[in-house]
């Protein structure tokens, strides 16, 4: 490689090297690995910094796919919740439903049921707290559940 200035990514110093970095860029593109693509050119600056390993440079690169992989699977998992706004238990505000018992929703909240199959069945007049429960501890386990 050919020295260059501190944070620029080092030119291809040959037409072989170049033609290595386009087929790079173009295994990553038709493997939809497009967050990999994206970030390669500064995986390959930090390895070239860095000093790093092919090892290292490739686990830094893959770990940025899995990274942007996992975010959009948790999107799309909020999104199919479809929770009318997003909210934890910390947000639970127990004085606008005096009605609901802090320890029953704690204990919901660790998602118990779901591993024992248990249905949950919210029920009561309108303005109780029915929803303000289901999205305070829906959301934190849309997040938890594997796939």
């Amino acid at each position: 490689m050919t020295p260059t200035e501190p944070g620029t990514i080092p030119a291809p110093s040959t037409a072989a090297q170049a033609s290595l970095y386009q087929q790079l860029g173009s295994h990553l593109a038709v493997l939809k690995l497009h967050d990999a693509a994206e970030h390669l050119p500064a995986v390959l600056d930090a390895a070239h910094t860095q000093g790093l390993s092919l090892t290292a440079a490739l686990e830094r690169l893959l770990a940025i796919e899995v990274d942007a992989t996992e975010a959009r699977r948790l999107a799309g998992r909020l999104r199919f919740a479809s929770l009318p706004t997003p909210a934890t238990l910390a947000d639970f505000d127990y004085d606008a439903a005096p009605g609901v018992d802090p320890a029953l929703i704690n204990e919901l909240a660790t998602g118990r049921y779901l591993q024992q199959a248990t249905n949950v069945l919210l029920i009561g007049p309108p303005g109780v707290g029915k929803t303000h429960c289901e999205t305070r501890f829906g959301g934190p386990l849309v997040l938890s559940v594997p796939e």
